[in-house]
C-alpha cells in the first residue's frame, strides 16, 4: 500500500472513529396515528407528516409517508417541542404540536382528522412525499430528491438503484441485461452520452438530478432507434434566489474531481449551470493474447503480451436558461460543452511459434496513444400552454457537433526474423447534426389524448484517416505503401412523423401509436459514392390495469430500429497491432427489432416492487465477426448476418422498513441465441445473469452507512464467450453545518488489489483466448459545502427534442447484446 493510500485509509478510519465516538441521542421515542377524512371517516392513504422543530417551523428535520391505510410511525431522538404538519392532496394541511419528555418512549396521536381543501387549488403548494419508484404508462422513474444518498454520489454510482439498470464494476451500463439502448438528458439525446456515458455520469453530481426515468417500451413520439430502451436522466430546475454546490473529491489511484453546480431564479427569468473537471489515472494494467491457428503448423501459435499505463481527463459543462414571457408561453435554451482524451503508453511483445512452440519470429513494440474527444450541445425549445389542461404545442431546435481523434506512434523492434520500422497513425472525424421537430397534444374530456409530431434530422458525418511509416535514412514521416486513406463522409437526411392515442380510465391506461421514418444517406468512401435509402413504419401498443394505489400490470409491444453510427460504419483500418486488424463497414443495413414485455409493478412507501418479463428478436443484427488473413493476422468487421432472440426476467426490489434502513436490489436472468443468416453455420446460445445489491442504514448521530455489490455471470457473444466477475464497495457519510457539509469516505473492491478479465473468440480457422488485468483497489474522500436558499421553482419545456436514432459505438451506445 503506497503512501497516499495509507494516509486516506487512516483518515478513513479516524474519521469513522470521532463520528461515532459523538454523544448518543438522549431519547428514542415513536409516535404513531392514523389520519382520517373528517367527514367520511375513511383513512387518507399516503399523507406526508412533516417534523420540525416548534421553534423553527419552516425548517423540516424529518418526512415521512402513512401507509395505504393512513397509519403512521415515526422516531424522534431528541427531547422538545416539536410541531408535525400533515399534507395530502386535495385536503386541508393540518398541523400539531407535540413535546418529547426525557423519559417518554411511545406517544400515540390517535385518529389525526383532515378536511377537503377548496376545490380552487391555484395557490395551494402541495408536497406530498412518494415512493422513491413511480410507474407510468409508458416509464418508471427514480425519485433522486427522496434518497439521501444522492447528496454525496455521482450520478453513475446512483444508476445501481435503478429499476432494470445495472452497472458492473468498470461501470459498464446494461439496461435490462442489454447494451443496446440511449441515454437522454433531460429529454434530448446529446453527442457527450453516446461514446463515454460512463465518464460523463461520474461528473455529474446526484445532487443536481431530479430523476431518473427508465423508458423500456419507447411509444410513437420517441425516435425508432434504441433497442433497449431509453434512460432519461431529468435534472433539477432553477428555484428562485440562488443555490449551489461546491465539491471535490480525490482517491487513491490518482483521480481527483472538481465541480461547481448553480442554480437561480429571478422573476420570470431562470439559470442552471454545471461546470466539471475529472481526472483518472489507470495505470499499470496487463493483456494477454494467445492465438492458435487450426491450418498452419509452421507458425501454430502466436503469443501477445501488454503492459499499458494511461491518464483519462474531461471536462464537462452545461447551462440552461428559461424565461417566461407569460402564463401559457415559455422559451428554453440549453447550451453544453464537454472535452475528454487520454494519454496512454503501451509496452508489448509478440512471439510466433511453430506447432513445437519453437519462437521463429518476435517483436517488441512501444505505442505511445493521444485520443481526444469532445462535444457542443445547442438546443433552443419553445412551449406553447392553453387554458385547457395538458394541451400543449412545443417548437424545437437543436446543434450538435462531436469531434473524435486519435494519434497514435508505435515503434516495432524486431528481435528474432522481423524488420523493424515506425509507424504513425492519424484518425480525425466529426460529427455535426441539426434537428428541427414539432410536437402537438390535444386532450379530450381528461379520458382521451392525442399525440402528433414531426420531426428531420440533418446528419453530415466525415472521417479522413492517414497513415505513415518513418524512413529510417531521413527519419521522415512519409505515406505507408499500398495502404488506402479510406476517407469517408456521409450526409444523411431523416424525416419523421407520429401519431399516438391515450385513453385513460380509472383503472385502465392504453396507448397505441404509429411512426413513419424515411432515410436517405449519400455515402463517399475515398473516391467511391453510394446511396443508401431506408423507409420504416414502427408500431407500439402499452396497456396498463391498475388493480388499486399499490398493484399495477402493464404489457406492451414495440418494433424499434438501430442505425449503425459511424463507429461502425467508417472503414478505417486500426493496424496498430499488425497481427489483429479491424474496420468498420459502410454497407451496413439499420437493425429491426420486435419486442414484447410483461410488467407487475408494487409500489408502497416501505416496499416497492417490480418484475418484467420480456422477450425480443432481430433477424438482421450487426455483429462483429472475425477471420484469419494468413498464419499470422486476423482481421474483424461488421456485417448484418446475426438473427439473435432473447427472453428474459428482469427483478427489482426495494424495502425501506423505517427511516435509518433502505435496500435495493436489481437482478436481471436471460437465454440469448444467437445465429447467422449468411450459410457461414455461426451459432451460440446461453444463459446470463447478474445481481446486484445496495443498502443504506443510518446510524446514531445521523451516520450514513452504504454498501453495493454485484455479480455479472459469463457473457456470450456470436463467435466466443466473456468471463463472470464481481465488484463492492461501501462508504460512510456525514452532514454538518445544519446538512450544508457532506463529507464521505469510500473504498472501491478493497480486496484483491487487482481483478482480472478473461474470454474467447473461436472461428473456423483460429481461437484466440486473452486475460486483462487492471487495478480496481480505491479509497477515496469526497466533500461537496451547499449554499444559498431554495424557493418556488421555474417552470420548464415539456417536451424537446430526442435523437435516439443512431447505433453508437460505445458500451452503452450500442454495442448489441
Amino acid at each position: 500500500m503506497n503512501k497516499k493510500t495509507s494516509i486516506i485509509a487512516i483518515f478513513f478510519c479516524l474519521f469513522t472513529i470521532s463520528i461515532f465516538s459523538q454523544a448518543a441521542p438522549n431519547v428514542s421515542c415513536t409516535v404513531k396515528g392514523l389520519v382520517l377524512d373528517s367527514v367520511s371517516k375513511e383513512s387518507i392513504p399516503y399523507v406526508t407528516i412533516s417534523v420540525s422543530s416548534a421553534a423553527t417551523p419552516d425548517v423540516y428535520l424529518k418526512r415521512v409517508a402513512s401507509d395505504a391505510k393512513g397509519n403512521f410511525e415515526l422516531v424522534l431522538n431528541k427531547t422538545g417541542d416539536y410541531m408535525l404538519s400533515f399534507e395530502s392532496v386535495g385536503m386541508k394541511k393540518y398541523a400539531r404540536n407535540i413535546t418529547i419528555a426525557s423519559d417518554q418512549k411511545t406517544m400515540s396521536l390517535g385518529k389525526i382528522s383532515m378536511s377537503a381543501a377548496s376545490k380552487d387549488l391555484a395557490g395551494v403548494t402541495v408536497t406530498a412525499l412518494k415512493p422513491l419508484v413511480k410507474v407510468d404508462l409508458d416509464k418508471i422513474s427514480y425519485d433522486m430528491k427522496s434518497d439521501p444518498e444522492a447528496q454525496s454520489s455521482n450520478t453513475l454510482d446512483m444508476l445501481r438503484k435503478v429499476p432494470m439498470v445495472t452497472v458492473d464494476g468498470n461501470d459498464n451500463i446494461q439496461l435490462k441485461g442489454s447494451t443496446n439502448f440511449k441515454i437522454y438528458v433531460n429529454g434530448k439525446a446529446s453527442g457527450m452520452m453516446t461514446n463515454n456515458p460512463s465518464q460523463v455520469l461520474k461528473s455529474i453530481p446526484a445532487s443536481s438530478i431530479k430523476s431518473i426515468e427508465v423508458i423500456t417500451d419507447p411509444g410513437a413520439k420517441y425516435d425508432a432507434e434504441g433497442v433497449g430502451g431509453i434512460i432519461n436522466i431529468v435534472m433539477d430546475h432553477s428555484l428562485n434566489g440562488l443555490t449551489g454546490t461546491v465539491r471535490s473529491s480525490v482517491n487513491t489511484r490518482g483521480g481527483y474531481n472538481e465541480g461547481l453546480y448553480l442554480s437561480t431564479k429571478k422573476g420570470k427569468f431562470g439559470l442552471t449551470a454545471n461546470l466539471n473537471y475529472n481526472n483518472q489515472s489507470q495505470n499499470g494494467q496487463t493483456y494477454d493474447r494467445n492465438v492458435t491457428n487450426f491450418n498452419s503448423q509452421s507458425v501454430k501459435y502466436i503469443h501477445q503480451y501488454a503492459n499499458s499505463d494511461a491518464e483519462y481527463r474531461f471536462y464537462y459543462g452545461n447551462l440552461e436558461a428559461s424565461y417566461e414571457f407569460d402564463s401559457l408561453n415559455l422559451i428554453s435554451l440549453t447550451v453544453g460543452g464537454y472535452n475528454g482524451g487520454s494519454k496512454s503508453v503501451d509496452h508489448a511483445g509478440t512471439n510466433s511459434m511453430n506447432a513445437l512452440r519453437d519462437t521463429i519470429s518476435a517483436f517488441k513494440q512501444l505505442t505511445s496513444s493521444n485520443n481526444s474527444w469532445g462535444g457542443m450541445d445547442l438546443s433552443l425549445d419553445y412551449q406553447r400552454t392553453f387554458k385547457k389542461p395538458e394541451q400543449l404545442l412545443t417548437i424545437s431546435y437543436k446543434l450538435s457537433h462531436t469531434p473524435d481523434n486519435t494519434d497514435n506512434t508505435s515503434d516495432l523492434t524486431g528481435v528474432l526474423n522481423y524488420t523493424s520500422y515506425n509507424q504513425h497513425i492519424l484518425y480525425n472525424a466529426s460529427g455535426d447534426e441539426h434537428t428541427f421537430q414539432v410536437d402537438y397534444t390535444e386532450p379530450f374530456n381528461k379520458i382521451h389524448v392525442i399525440d402528433v409530431g414531426v420531426k428531420y434530422i440533418l446528419r453530415l458525418n466525415n472521417s479522413i484517416n492517414n497513415y505513415y511509416l518513418q524512413n529510417v535514412t531521413t527519419d521522415a514521416w512519409e505515406p505507408m505503401p499500398n495502404q488506402p486513406k479510406n476517407n469517408f463522409d456521409q450526409t444523411q437526411n431523416i424525416l419523421g412523423a407520429y401519431a399516438s392515442y391515450t385513453l385513460k380510465l380509472k383503472k385502465i391506461s392504453a396507448r397505441a401509436g404509429l411512426r413513419y421514418e424515411q432515410t436517405w444517406s449519400n455515402v463517399i468512401v475515398t473516391d467511391t459514392a453510394f446511396h443508401v435509402n431506408f423507409k420504416n413504419l414502427v408500431p407500439s401498443v402499452t396497456l396498463d390495469y391498475k388493480f388499486n394505489d399499490a398493484n399495477n400490470l402493464k404489457l406492451s409491444y414495440t418494433q424499434r430500429i438501430s442505425r449503425p453510427g459511424i463507429w461502425y460504419l467508417n472503414p478505417f483500418l486500426d493496424n496498430s497491432n499488425p497481427f489483429s486488424l479491424s474496420q468498420g463497414n459502410p454497407d451496413l443495413n439499420p437493425e429491426i427489432n420486435n419486442s414484447f414485455s410483461f410488467d407487475y409493478s408494487y409500489i408502497t412507501p416501505k416496499v416497492t416492487l417490480n418484475t418484467s418479463l420480456f422477450t425480443s428478436f432481430t433477424n438482421n443484427s450487426i455483429e462483429r465477426v472475425s477471420k484469419s488473413l494468413n498464419d499470422t493476422v486476423t482481421y474483424s468487421t461488421y456485417k448484418n448476418i446475426g438473427k439473435s432472440q432473447y427472453t428474459g426476467l428482469s427483478l427489482y426490489g426495494n424495502w425501506q422498513p423505517n427511516q435509518a434502513v433502505r435496500i435495493n436490489l436489481n437482478s436481471n436472468l436471460a437465454y440469448m441465441s444467437m445465429a447467422t443468416n449468411d450459410g457461414s453455420g455461426l451459432n451460440n446460445k446461453g444463459f446470463n445473469y447478474s445481481v446486484s445489491l445496495d443498502g443504506e442504514f443510518t446510524l446514531p448521530s445521523e451516520i450514513k452507512l452504504s454498501g453495493y455489490g454485484g455479480y455479472y455471470s459469463a457473457r456470450i457473444n456470436l463467435q466466443g464467450q466473456s468471463s463472470a466477475f464481481y465488484y463492492y464497495g461501501l462508504s460512510v457519510s456525514r452532514d454538518f453545518l445544519k446538512k450544508k457539509l457532506n463529507v464521505s469516505l469510500s473504498a472501491r473492491n478493497p480486496f484483491p488489489e487487482r481483478k482480472f478479465y478473461s474470454g474467447y473468440l473461436q472461428t473456423a480457422d483460429y481461437r484466440e483466448d486473452y486475460t486483462q488485468s487492471y487495478k480496481a483497489q480505491s479509497f477515496g474522500l469526497s466533500v461537496s459545502y451547499r449554499f444559498g436558499e431554495l424557493k418556488d421553482q421555474i417552470k420548464k419545456v415539456s417536451k424537446t427534442i430526442e435523437n435516439d436514432d443512431v447505433k453508437g459505438g460505445s458500451q452503452s451506445g450500442g454495442g448489441g447484446q
